[in-house]
């Protein structure tokens, strides 16, 4: 690359638990972070079950974050931001609520109500009936919260907050839209009568929906208080997951990508979407961008079930110091033959098969048995968990050799190792922390045009040259496939949703 191409760009993802602010910079063919902070989202939980962010809280600390990032020329700022949170404004766009998070399981009280609908809906919009997504939330709100929702004039997104509140224009993308409301029509891409019908609100009341190449440009007020000059063009991006799958696979389809964090994900891929027999709907099917979708699912069961386990043993380690001793000494000891399972469905699951009120259970403990063992049958279980969704895309002929992996858990060896023998499967594990901001990185420069396809192609390829691979072991994957299918046999005993 003989001419030289200097950016600097405030790329921000807004997640469940963390805001993850940094300051990257590109210089010709290489993206260095410069700096980056992680602020940590304080949860409102106003009544039992509910789970929410309280809108002026996360937007005054990403405004602090920026702002404390941005103490140099910024070329451009990029968002991406959680899925299936949900936001009532009035007519003046005052909020009337928090954000409703996917952790808010109040709505799992209305699934009932939607069950009728369920198959007309996956295959509209690609989404089961969960109480995750927006539609039920907003049902929820229509049949309990009727004072709000009466006043409601508008419906937002995360994403589609922060791009109003930074650049006065209601617009989200297309993946993030796809992924939140189940209101979006996935193949057509457009916002569905029958699923607006059914909840009785008008397209009107929704953001307009754009791609995540989408370039905006920052508000005059917005860039007084951040220090910085008028008119830096902010792009849309697209939600956190596929911000992370595009920072990992630049959109190319046949790729698998697992995300391992609070909670985790297994998406792929494709060039058109896929949709599973409506009576398993055993993944969904996002946007992603540029024509390409993404096929799989995530699981609600991943990072959180360390954190209770850290809680239940009591340990008087810091939580980092103890992580690292127990997945380490984990690795040392997968090939034990061991009858451990554990279901770990502490929270209620996202996978529409899985009923959402039974909580998690263990099998085959013994005196003998030490903190260690339930660790790593907890590992085992949340890529079980994960596998049941491999088992969907598979029998739909959704083909992927190769699975590359990112997320704090996914970065010990031991995971990689039971990642890689579960699935049968190459891992490649890219251990740049906080992948979602590569995903900005890269849709920016596209969006922006400074660098041709051929040149970004090449970037990507020098950085995805350094993940550390690892290959299927022959007595891991035997010993896992007997595994799995006793762990099968008691989710679909215990567990698995009757359908008629």
């Amino acid at each position: 690359m003989s001419r030289c191409i200097a950016l600097n760009i405030i790329s921000i993802d807004v997640g469940t638990t963390n805001i993850k602010v940094a300051r990257v910079n590109v210089l010709d063919d290489s993206i260095k972070i410069e700096k980056q902070t992680n602020v940590k989202v304080p949860v409102e939980k106003p009544e039992r079950k509910a789970y929410e962010h309280n809108p002026y809280t996360l937007l005054n600390l990403l405004v602090k974050a920026v702002r404390h990032l941005a103490n140099k020329e910024i070329d451009a700022l990029a968002f991406t931001t959680y899925l299936f949170g949900i936001l009532y404004l009035d007519k003046n766009m005052k909020p009337l609520s928090n954000i409703v998070t996917w952790l808010d399981e109040r709505p799992t009280e209305i699934l009932h109500i939607l069950k009728p609908y369920a198959k007309e809906l996956y295959q509209r919009t690609g989404c089961p009936v969960l109480h995750i997504y927006g539609l039920p939330k907003i049902l929820w709100f229509k049949r309990y919260r009727k004072e709000i929702f009466n006043k409601t004039k508008y419906f937002l997104d995360a994403k589609s907050l922060l791009m109003y509140t930074f650049t006065k224009e209601l617009v989200s993308d297309l993946s993030t839209v796809s992924g939140t409301y189940q209101l979006l029509n996935i193949r057509v891409l457009k916002w569905d009568d029958f699923a607006l019908n059914l909840i009785g609100i008008e397209e009107n009341q929704l953001p307009q929906t754009v791609e995540g190449t989408y370039v905006a440009t920052m508000g005059r007020e917005m860039s007084r208080q951040l220090g910085l000059s008028e008119g830096i063009p902010v792009i849309t991006g697209v939600y956190d997951g596929g911000s992370m799958i595009y920072g990992l696979t630049l959109g190319k389809s046949g790729l698998g990508v697992v995300n391992m964090g609070t909670s985790a994900m297994l998406r792929v891929v494709t060039n058109f979407p896929v949709i599973d027999n409506p009576n398993l709907m055993r993944f969904q099917t996002y946007y992603l961008t540029g024509k390409k979708w993404v096929s799989g699912g995530g699981i609600s069961n991943a990072g959180v079930v360390f954190e209770f386990l850290y809680k239940l043993f009591s340990v008087k380690q810091s939580k980092n110091e103890f992580f690292r001793s127990v997945f380490g000494g984990m690795e040392a000891c997968l090939r034990e033959r061991s009858k451990l399972l554990f279901i770990p469905i502490l929270y209620a699951e996202r996978l529409p098969f899985i009923s959402a009120t039974m909580g998690g259970t263990i099998t085959g403990l013994t005196p003998e048995t030490n903190y260690l063992e339930i660790f790593r049958a907890a590992a085992e279980g949340i890529v079980f968990l994960l596998k049941t969704i491999d088992d969907g895309l598979t029998e739909n002929e959704v083909k992927y050799y190769e699975i590359t992996a990112g997320g704090k858990i996914a970065q010990y060896p031991s995971m990689q190792k039971i990642l890689a023998n579960i699935f049968n499967k190459k891992i490649a594990y890219c251990g740049i922390p906080d992948i979602s901001h590569l995903g900005n990185t890269l849709i920016t420069i596209k969006s922006l045009k400074t660098h041709s396809s051929k040149e970004i192609h090449e970037i990507h390829r020098k950085i995805m040259s350094a993940c550390i691979k690892t290959k299927p072991d022959p007595v891991l994957l035997k010993k896992y496939v007997n595994l799995y299918s006793h762990f099968k046999h008691i989710l679909e005993k215990l567990y698995y949703v009757k359908t008629e």
